[in-house]
């Protein structure tokens, strides 16, 4: 999604990412992260009495999984700057894989001449092409001028 600078994306630029299998302990990590333990993702008892009949992913966790597949190169990326519109339209169950589909529909430089607003819309979709969640993202993102120079940042594992 953020590949460049901001001077050479393109409006109407799409990309597609690799697929990722929404696993158990996908889905356990991120409920131990933000203790969110609400029992349609971790109880089968319980998620077998509601709507989704079984366990289903946290919707905010489909949000972050569709902001992880894409690519945000760390060299143009200033931050994230606003996200809208956002929608959930459909549960990931345990075993689903999903891919981000994105596009870019607004660059909008910015008053210091060296940063832009990028906008795409996004949707993380599942294999049988059910739109799970969609959105529309904002970023800063660097220029040519302004792009970090990666060799003099010091890489830490």
């Amino acid at each position: 999604m953020i590949s460049s600078a901001f001077e050479d994306i393109r409006i109407g630029a799409t990309s597609t990412t690799q697929w990722r299998t929404i696993t158990e302990s996908y889905v356990q990590d991120f409920a131990e992260l933000t203790w969110d333990r609400h029992p349609v993702h971790l109880d089968s008892d319980y998620a077998e009495h509601t709507r989704f009949g079984r366990r289903i992913a946290h919707g905010a966790l489909m949000l972050s999984t569709l902001l992880g597949l894409v690519e945000l190169n760390p060299r143009y990326l200033q931050c994230f700057y606003g996200l809208d519109q956002v929608r959930f339209h459909a549960p990931t169950y345990f075993g689903d894989a999903v891919q981000a589909v994105t596009k870019v529909v607004a660059v909008r430089p910015r008053s210091d001449g060296e940063t832009a607003v990028v906008t795409c819309s996004g949707a993380l979709v599942n294999k049988s092409g059910t739109t799970i969640v969609s959105g529309m993202f904002e970023f800063l993102v660097a220029g040519h001028a302004q792009a970090m120079d990666m060799n003099k940042v010091s890489h830490s594992n």
